[in-house]
């Protein structure tokens, strides 16, 4: 039988895949039968993956463990996967996803940040259905026991994830097991390794700042590393331009958090270069929000239409947006890194609309959701009142 492991490169799959390999008591199957997964997402920290390769990957490689990496081939499931690396002897982690559909691609693309409430979106899209793919092209239609590495304190989440899956899925959570938590991981392979081994988390995660804990871990591994803050910070500056209630976390935009450091001024400052190099333009952004059922002051479903309107470097678009205010006979709103021209301001009551001009670096496609037209034309119609400022 088949054990798939899915190793999400984080400490608590690391102190598993440790403590098997090295300790042969500690497991009840023979390597031969085991198969390592990872789902790459292609924005995880270029960190873990210089510590895979360092200590993970070399004891998989001496023991001929099967290791699979896999990503999204395009936006939809149709486009299928993409098997990265199908190996017994791993050397490069490859958390760039060379070739596969990233999820900044996507993010970037339609101009928004991963949401930090509900349910976890882009871990299912780009982790979770991935792996199904994988694993049912590994297994078939026989059993196989599917190890998970939720750790002691996770068994609430160990009760969800039980009847998940199809029927020939056993799962298998060895640190509920083993009665390890965090600190028991944390405290094991600093003592196999020598290391303190970071939390597996894409680099534009708004969980890690979701906690005084991750933000004080997450601000000094930005600084550390600019050119990976630089796509949260380009991600963020464009979804705020398109709407200036988003933000990377909730409730504060990640810029702030950043720019609170006393040491951020090298970062925030490549960072502006960065946008100054990059092609901007003017977008053209109209929403229509619906009410909730029986309640005009609820906002409901939110539709959107984003175009593009005029490219140009990031002087001349702005140039070009301050023109299109004086004829328009409107303001230019800004706040120094943002610069908007409101045609329509969203009411108190709903159904209503909003309607603005925007710069912002080149990097959304044109999308206009289904059914905005009527939802538009719904919100034009809505209740006559004063508009909400900003």
């Amino acid at each position: 039988m088949k054990i798939i492991f899915s190793y999400g490169l984080g400490l608590d799959s690391t102190a598993i895949l440790l403590r098997w390999l090295t300790d042969p008591a500690s497991r009840w199957f023979d390597l031969r039968d085991l198969v390592v997964v990872t789902a790459q997402t292609g924005d995880e920290w270029v960190e873990t993956a210089y510590l895979v390769e360092q200590h993970i990957y070399p004891l998989l490689a001496r023991h001929g463990v099967r290791t699979i990496q896999v990503a999204r081939t395009g936006r939809r499931q149709a486009d299928g996967i993409v098997i990265l690396d199908d190996t017994t002897h791993p050397i490069l982690c490859l958390t760039s996803a060379p070739g596969a559909y990233r999820l900044s691609e996507e993010l970037l693309s339609v101009a928004t940040v991963p949401q930090s409430g509900g349910i976890r979106k882009c871990s299912l899209k780009f982790k979770g259905w991935v792996l199904d793919q994988v694993i049912a092209q590994i297994v078939g239609d026989e059993e196989f026991v599917h190890v998970v590495g939720f750790e002691a304190g996770e068994v609430k989440r160990m009760f969800r994830d039980m009847p998940l899956g199809p029927g020939t899925r056993i799962p298998s959570y060895p640190l509920i097991e083993w009665g390890w938590y965090r600190d028991d991981c944390e405290q094991y392979v600093l003592d196999q390794l020598g290391v303190r081994w970071p939390k597996s988390a894409c680099v534009q995660c708004p969980y890690a700042f979701s906690l005084a804990e991750g933000r004080d871990r997450t601000i000094p591994r930005y600084l550390a590393n600019p050119h990976e803050a630089l796509l949260g910070l380009t991600m963020e500056h464009l979804a705020v331009a398109m709407n200036p209630r988003q933000g990377l976390l909730a409730g504060q935009q990640l810029y702030d958090l950043i720019a609170s450091d006393p040491d951020s001024g090298p970062l925030l400052d490549m960072f502006d270069r960065h946008l100054d190099r990059m092609p901007w333009a003017i977008y053209d952004v109209r929403r229509a929000m619906a009410a909730k059922p029986g309640d005009a002051m609820a906002r409901g479903q939110t539709h959107r239409s984003l175009e593009l309107l005029v490219e140009g470097s990031r002087a001349d678009v702005l140039a070009h947006l301050d023109r299109a205010a004086y004829l328009l006979g409107r303001d230019v709103e800004t706040d120094g890194r943002h610069h908007r021209v409101w045609l329509r301001t969203r009411n108190l009551y709903y159904p209503c609309v909003e309607h603005v001009l925007t710069a912002a670096p080149a990097l959304a496609h044109d999308k206009t959701y289904r059914s905005f037209e009527t939802a538009w034309l719904a919100g034009l119609n809505g209740p006559a009142q004063l508009s909400l400022s900003f």
